[in-house]
């Protein structure tokens, strides 16, 4: 029952941050405190995390967004948050170009049958200063610990392996869907924490898995999951549905299109 109250206490919070009172977190955190003082005391290790948006719609001119993850921890000073966002699984390939003749051409390549497409990490504090790289491999936070799986024509080697699993972090990287946010996350007073997650416009659709875990003295003590909804929106919504359920009719679609478009580009502008 307590641990109900304190869950639906932090989801009402939703309606006072940045939503109907965007200068107001801080009071709204705040009165939180006051309100349900009795409940921080009896869950010694209480974890309760939401998210401002946990709905992202993608249009046509949708260029990124930002998500305000907040919550509250019975915690003490100097405690340490985690928080993992990971993106749906895709199928992405690393490729590897060799000079010949003179000219770089794609000599070889790994195609990663679970990569997640969007890994991003948000701490207190640099991870090596929270817990100890076993600690980290155990809980599996760190792209350095995802149970990526290869589809190649041949067995890598664990050297190679490594060198392409590099290669392939090197890559999301450049394109910010991977990236470690060191010092990111806020906590006041040892029992509030809040971190603004940035999605880039080349993200994927799908479900993003939220996890926010408590650390103390290098020591896991809780963790809270929550999620993030990424769906497609108006005609970017119809075109993907209609290309990805009714390949035919979008493949007549496109043909059609395109010679309505030759024919209407000769009528407007005709050869002398």
């Amino acid at each position: 029952m307590i641990q109900w109250l304190w869950y639906t206490s932090l989801r009402h919070m939703k309606r006072y941050i940045g939503i109907q009172y965007p200068i107001g977190l801080t009071g709204a955190l705040i009165l939180y405190i006051l309100c349900v003082p009795a409940i921080g005391y009896t869950q010694s290790n209480a974890l309760v995390a939401d998210l401002s948006l946990s709905n992202i719609s993608i249009n046509t001119d949708f260029n990124g967004t930002s998500v305000l993850l907040f919550g509250s921890v019975s915690g003490e000073a100097g405690d340490d948050i985690i928080v993992v966002i990971s993106g749906p699984n895709s199928e992405i390939v690393t490729r590897e170009k060799s000079k010949m003749t003179g000219i770089w051409v794609n000599s070889n390549s790994v195609k990663w049958k679970n990569a997640p497409s969007y890994y991003q990490i948000f701490t207190t504090r640099p991870l090596s200063q929270i817990a100890t790289k076993s600690v980290l491999e155990e809980l599996s936070v760190g792209a350095e610990f995802l149970d990526l799986r290869y589809d190649s024509e041949q067995a890598l080697s664990p050297s190679s392996y490594l060198t392409w699993s590099k290669a392939l972090h090197r890559n999301m990287q450049s394109a910010s869907l991977w990236k470690i946010n060191e010092t990111s996350v806020q906590v006041m007073r040892g029992t509030l924490f809040r971190t603004q997650v940035s999605l880039p416009a080349n993200i994927t659709i799908g479900d993003y898995d939220v996890r926010i875990i408590h650390f103390r003295d290098g020591r896991f003590i809780a963790e809270d999951k929550t999620a993030i909804a990424v769906k497609k929106a108006g005609i970017s919504a119809f075109i993907y549905k209609l290309a990805h359920e009714y390949s035919i009719f979008y493949g007549l679609f496109a043909v059609a299109f395109a010679v309505f478009a030759g024919w209407l580009a000769a009528a407007i502008f005709p050869k002398p």
